[in-house]
């Protein structure tokens, strides 16, 4: 295999975006996309170039000419879709987060593991060239020993109890959204177990969470406080403190910017990904290589990280009070 072919399941934002960027990634084809609708899959396969339009997810996974599907369905479809993929031969790039919780991945890492097959979470924060630069300043010892990270990730989204973000169904809420992102750049830079967690969440009315804050303790010392939110703008920083200086990075998630300051200087290091993607092309690349390599795992984003971000998210859902109504019946 020196060409990796891809395909789509799910023709949604982020699937756009997604296609939008697998052009520049190296040994890697769109081939196939699937919709639950056939005019939608005609659609976005005609705009991305992909040769067949599957009109459903079934049709998708048994097409032989595909070699890893790209996941984007809405959160509580993850680990359906997943392991539709898996049990149909494929390897997964299952858009974040990977499950609803813990017990959802860990049926599907049993699978995976089953079958052999390469599964990875799209946390494609963890993959960025900021992100990259950000280790390589703290290995460096730019700012000393780390104490305590900041990062918050909220924005003002249109109410209707009928869409996604706001419906329990769907595991809509600020958490699974958008509040695993201050959550997972805490768990990469802190790099240690979390001894203690607390949260506090105000709710929608159709009773997913709209605004939480959560702050969590390390066993190495460094401290975390972080939030998210669908009810309000907020700066939207990632920020690492250290003993010497502090690293921010705005619009941590999908940063393009990374700046160093020191306490005793004026002078301010920066730098800059000149990306002309939406930044979805550097998780995909690292995909297709494990796929070339025939590897089932990435070290930057290995399942035991998803494991543990999972964990932590239920912890967080256990303080706040919040089950979707499909845990319920379990």
């Amino acid at each position: 295999m020196h060409t990796v072919n891809w395909g789509i399941l799910g023709t949604g934002k982020i699937a756009t975006k997604f296609a939008e960027d697998l052009p520049t990634v190296e040994n890697a084809k769109l081939v196939a996309v699937g919709s639950r609708s056939s005019k939608s899959a005609q659609e976005f396969a005609q705009k991305f170039g992909a040769d067949r339009a599957h009109p459903t997810y079934l049709d998708l996974v048994k097409d032989p000419e595909v070699d890893i599907i790209y996941v984007s369905t809405p959160h509580s479809f993850h680990k359906e879709n997943t392991i539709l993929c898996l049990n149909h031969g494929k390897a997964v790039l299952c858009e974040k987060p990977i499950g609803v919780n813990r017990l959802e991945l860990e049926e599907m890492i049993n699978i995976a593991q089953q079958r052999k097959l390469f599964m990875m979470e799209a946390m494609w924060t963890y993959f960025l060239p900021t992100i990259n630069k950000t280790k390589e300043w703290i290995a460096n010892g730019s700012i000393g020993e780390i104490q305590h990270i900041k990062a918050d990730f909220g924005f003002k989204a249109p109410y209707d109890p009928a869409k996604r973000l706001f419906n329990p169904e769907l595991a809509g809420g600020a958490l699974l959204d958008v509040g695993i992102y201050p959550l997972a750049f805490s768990l990469l830079f802190a790099q240690s177990d979390v001894s203690n967690l607390s949260a506090s969440s105000t709710k929608s009315s159709t009773g997913v969470d709209l605004t939480n804050t959560y702050q969590l303790y390390f066993e190495n010392g460094v401290t975390a406080d972080l939030s998210c939110s669908l009810g309000h703008r907020f700066d939207n920083d990632g920020i690492i403190y250290g003993t010497e200086g502090y690293i921010k990075l705005p619009l941590f998630w999908k940063s393009t910017d990374a700046f160093l300051y020191k306490y005793n200087s004026t002078e301010v290091k920066s730098f800059t990904d000149e990306r002309e993607t939406n930044g979805y092309n550097f998780e995909a690349q690292e995909a297709t290589n494990l796929l070339l390599q025939g590897k089932t795992e990435s070290s930057i984003m290995p399942k035991s990280v998803s494991l543990n971000l999972l964990e932590h998210m239920d912890n967080i859902r256990r303080e706040i009070g919040l089950i979707y109504p499909f845990e319920k019946s379990k």
